[in-house]
């Protein structure tokens, strides 16, 4: 019994280092494909092939999406090619390569988590202002990692207060609205092309101002000079800040490359020159076995997401008289339809890469202006998925830190109809 125990212990480990391997090859493969003359085809194998590997340890929400997007995805494509349409193979397998390239990338970030703080605990409006900027700077750059380096400071016996729940949620998914390195930036520039990060950036930070105005009236309210906040170092934002600079440094000198690229090729650099732990080749290597496979979830629905707006473009290239919009402009009233039917669909637990996948095929032909299609593509995401308690960062507050799932969803409701308001605004202001 204990000898089959430790084999199936030995497979499970094996398992996450195959994962962790072959997803580290498929984004340096890709990274090759942009400057040899290597087909991208080989990387998404790979990331294909680490799907595989990976699906028993998936969990039952993202097997379940995924599985929904590539049937649907494959059977619009059978369709398609019945009715004598061309299919891009290189878009079938793997259309979401630069921005998984970039997820693969930006994930080594977290092994610069910064170091545990003093004992001090800030608190009243220090502590909710301390609380909102950490999880939100810091967050912009090393990820999910930040929920957990501030919720296990705050938590009492395991456990979250619902407003210190409410507050990391909300600004930390916030820097979607603007992060370089968030895959949401990945997201909205695959599925808006022509669209730059330089013309989202601004409103995106513009957006972050009545997150920050909402969440600290809120928090106050319920809690006062009671509420217990994480404390912000002056050093602790080097991080963030040095990154950021290298990034828009980089991009401003190499126009030409994407900022995509730009991301996933400083990224590994970054987290080896900052990173704590020594020594750095070994430490980055145990991540590749032991820990980057926790990015497979995410993996799996953006291949088949891409699979399914496959599937949704090949339809639209067989009906393109029936399956078109016509309408001239992106007016105010559809960018608040759209950010409203896509944020509801997301409080339900569905992925905002699996909407946006689903709306890009009909909305990328007819916006004149990409820039704004990627802005309602950050916001929905930013938004939503600090709402929804059965989003990623939703998931971690329900279960790791015992925040009731309805409670969630009851504290954050007012503030994503809030922020979905100031967001149809900020699009008229900017957009037009």
């Amino acid at each position: 019994m204990a000898k089959d125990s430790q084999k199936s212990v030995n497979r499970s480990t094996a398992r996450t280092a195959a994962v962790g391997w072959l997803a580290s090859a498929s984004a340096f493969t890709y990274l090759l494909s942009l400057k040899f003359p290597l087909t991208p085809i080989v990387a998404a194998v790979l990331a294909w092939l680490a799907i595989i590997i990976s699906w028993p340890q998936l969990s039952r929400s993202a097997r379940q999406q995924s599985s929904t997007l590539l049937a649907a995805g494959m059977i619009l494509i059978g369709w398609s090619l019945f009715k004598g349409t061309a299919i891009d193979t290189v878009a079938l397998l793997g259309k979401n390569l630069p921005l998984l390239s970039m997820f693969v990338a930006v994930s080594f970030l977290s092994l610069t988590n910064p170091l545990v703080p003093d004992s001090t605990q800030p608190r009243g409006r220090k502590g909710v202002l301390s609380t909102l900027l950490t999880s939100h700077l810091l967050g912009s750059v090393i990820n999910i990692s930040i929920i957990f380096v501030v919720g296990d400071r705050l938590a009492r016996h395991g456990k979250l207060k619902p407003v210190q729940a409410q507050v990391m949620m909300r600004s930390f998914c916030s820097a979607a609205f603007w992060s370089p390195f968030f895959v949401a930036i990945g997201v909205a520039m695959t599925y808006a092309p022509g669209s730059e990060w330089r013309h989202t950036v601004l409103p995106g930070l513009i957006m972050t101002l009545p997150m920050f105005a909402i969440s600290f009236v809120d928090a106050m309210r319920k809690s006062g000079e009671e509420f217990e906040g994480y404390p912000l170092s002056v050093e602790s934002l080097f991080i963030p800040f040095a990154l950021a600079i290298a990034v828009l440094v980089g991009h401003v000198l190499i126009h030409s490359v994407s900022i995509l690229t730009i991301i996933t090729i400083m990224a590994p650099f970054g987290a080896l020159l900052f990173m704590r732990e020594r020594p750095r080749l070994g430490k980055t290597r145990d991540y590749v076995e032991t820990r980057l496979e926790n990015i497979s979830s995410q993996f799996a629905l953006f291949l088949t997401a891409g699979v399914f707006s496959t599937g949704i473009s090949s339809l639209i290239a067989s009906y393109p008289d029936v399956l078109s919009f016509e309408i001239s402009r992106f007016s105010p009233l559809l960018f608040f339809v759209f950010s409203a039917v896509m944020m509801i669909v997301a409080l339900f637990g569905i992925h905002p890469v699996v909407s946006i996948a689903l709306v890009s095929p009909f909305l990328a032909p007819v916006v004149i202006n990409p820039s704004q299609l990627a802005f309602l593509y950050l916001t929905v995401w930013g938004i939503a998925t600090g709402a929804s308690p059965l989003s990623g960062v939703g998931l971690a507050i329900v279960g790791r830190y015992h925040v009731p799932s309805r409670t969630v969803l009851k504290m954050q409701l007012n503030y994503m109809v809030l922020m979905w308001l100031c967001s149809g605004l900020v699009n008229m202001l900017w957009f037009g």
